[in-house]
């Protein structure tokens, strides 16, 4: 006993740099779009983590822009409050922390580090799904599921972005391209999907739809290249297998979500989900019947029309509040020349939409990333966001990663994923890709961001601590 304990620990130390990102994104996860103490404490802990590491291999035209953003943030902060505690400077550091770290790392480390992420994001669409069923059936309340995010829209785009990471291991994008495909992974696939459709965040929906276009157009280039016979009914084969199972996923979800709200007998999601099980158990043997019979497929496929429209019809309003976003956007666009440089300041949009005499939205941001950035912390820093959407989709990454990206930015288009710290982090780890394209970067540079970030977050854990 104490020998296998023994290699635990030695695993654990030599992958401590991973298993110490796992955790940053277990916590940012939590926090939802961040206290001032905890993000504190924890970017402390990871510059102490970082501060002894000797190189780094980083992407610099991700990392400045980051760093960039920041210091606007921090600045919109100072001229705005006197201070860089209340706003978004200390709390979106994590960002460009969390991304060098993972620079440190090795290309099978940052292999590994996907893998645990992956691993909690279906542990955490797991848990929302038995405590979704668990609420129905003996409590008898039915809501949308916030999971461990707290808000279903938040928690929507984080399983998207899991369900990507989930394609990127599923089709082999390490290794000799036979997949990775073996009954965990698979396993995993209609939970995650199960928990999204219990969001029922039509944002998510929209934004996974976005990066499946990515990945079926990706298809057809690769099948096109490969010079094969018919790459169109290749293409064909990917896509209805694809939406055949996400359509199956998502349905179960919407289905329990009905069985739960809309009928006199919600103790009936308890065999809905016993259901989810089984269906997880048989979910390598489906994908193996799809192959198998590419009709089935088309016609499973084919029924994700009827998944769409009863998401629409257990959500009415959702015309409605997709309708009131592009106001708001409206609105925003009046402040973007307001202040320029330095925008009207943190969390300050809100009273000037409750003074000025447009509709008021009782929201703390515009539900478009870019303009509320532009707004609040001024061009220079939307900007910066540009760029790094730019060089996600410039990067030579695998078609789940841009499917995945593409997902991201899509939502934060019409939603505020962005300010979520487990989400952008996720998103960074997936996506971020240091190595690729990157520069060597020396112990001296990693000790001087590591060593100026630790003296932020001590500030901004003084300053939680005085609130």
């Amino acid at each position: 006993m104490l020998g296998k304990a023994g290699q635990k620990i030695d695993w654990l130390v030599d992958h401590y740099m991973a298993v110490c990102l796992l955790l940053a994104l277990f916590i940012l996860s939590m926090v939802g779009v961040g206290d001032m103490r905890a993000v504190s404490m924890l970017g402390l802990l990871l510059c102490v983590v970082g501060i002894i590491q000797q190189s780094a291999q980083v992407d610099l035209w991700i990392f400045v822009p980051l760093v960039i953003y920041d210091l606007f943030a921090m600045a919109s902060s100072w001229a705005a409050y006197g201070n860089i505690a209340d706003g978004y400077g200390v709390t979106h550091l994590v960002f460009p922390t969390v991304y060098l770290l993972m620079a440190c790392l090795s290309g099978g480390e940052q292999l590994l580090l996907k893998w645990l992420c992956l691993g909690w994001a279906g542990a955490a669409a797991f848990l929302g799904v038995v405590q979704f069923t668990y609420r129905a059936a003996f409590l008898g309340s039915a809501r949308r599921m916030g999971g461990v995010i707290g808000n279903p829209n938040a928690m929507g785009i984080f399983l998207v972005i899991g369900w990507f990471a989930l394609r990127y291991f599923l089709e082999g994008q390490e290794g000799d391209g036979k997949g990775q495909g073996h009954f965990l992974l698979s396993s995993m696939e209609p939970i995650l999907l199960a928990a999204l459709g219990l969001t029922l965040s039509m944002g998510s929906f929209v934004a996974m739809a976005a990066g499946i276009c990515v990945l079926i157009g990706g298809k057809k280039r690769e099948a096109s290249r490969a010079r094969l016979p018919h790459p169109w009914r290749e293409t064909l084969r990917y896509a209805q297998g694809l939406l055949a199972k996400a359509s199956l996923g998502i349905g179960w979800g919407i289905l329990l979500y009905l069985a739960a709200a809309r009928t006199d007998v919600p103790w009936i999601s308890l065999g809905l989900f016993g259901y989810l099980a089984v269906l997880s158990l048989c979910w390598k043997r489906l994908g193996a019947f799809l192959d198998a019979y590419p009709w089935m497929a088309a016609a499973i496929s084919a029924g994700g029309i009827f998944v769409a429209a009863a998401a629409v019809a257990v959500r009415p309003s959702s015309l409605a509040t997709f309708a009131e976003r592009l106001e708001m956007m409206e609105n925003g666009l009046h402040y973007l020349v307001q202040s320029p440089l330095l925008g009207v300041g943190p969390y300050r949009w809100r009273f000037l939409n409750l003074a000025d005499s447009d509709k008021y939205f009782n929201t703390w941001h515009i539900h478009n990333v870019l303009i509320h950035v532009g707004v609040e912390l001024g061009w220079i820093a939307m900007a910066m966001l540009a760029v790094l959407a730019a060089r996600g989709y410039a990067k030579k990454s695998s078609l789940p990663q841009k499917g995945g990206f593409t997902a991201f930015c899509v939502h934060n288009l019409m939603d505020t994923g962005f300010f979520y710290l487990g989400i952008m982090s996720f998103t960074l780890i997936f996506a971020g890709m240091p190595g690729h394209g990157g520069k060597r970067v020396n112990g001296f540079w990693l000790k001087a961001f590591f060593g100026t970030a630790a003296l932020i977050y001590a500030y901004g854990l003084y300053a939680g601590m005085k609130m």
